[in-house]
């Protein structure tokens, strides 16, 4: 007789965009994206820990991301003050 396991299904939402890179890495990779995401809660069970970065897809933080955006925004409504280098 074949051994069962109690499963459910997860469901959640996620952009499609993002949805399909996963997908896409998943099958350079060789694993179907389920195997993929059930073996990512498996370890974060396991290790009681997920690992993961909040930098955004240039790789700065929150914080960072915003004032970059605010100094770009004045710089394109003239607020800058332009300098010359002056190197030694």
């Amino acid at each position: 007789m074949m051994e069962t396991t109690d499963k459910i299904d997860f469901t959640f939402t996620i952009e499609k965009k993002i949805k399909e890179q996963f997908s896409d890495l998943c099958d350079e990779i060789g694993i179907p994206a389920s195997a993929a995401l059930g073996a990512l809660v498996k370890q974060a069970v396991r290790q009681q820990r997920m690992e993961f970065s909040l930098a955004d897809e240039n790789g700065f933080m929150p914080d960072e991301a915003v004032k970059i955006k605010s100094r770009i925004a004045d710089v394109r409504a003239g607020k800058a003050e332009e300098h010359s280098l002056i190197e030694a």
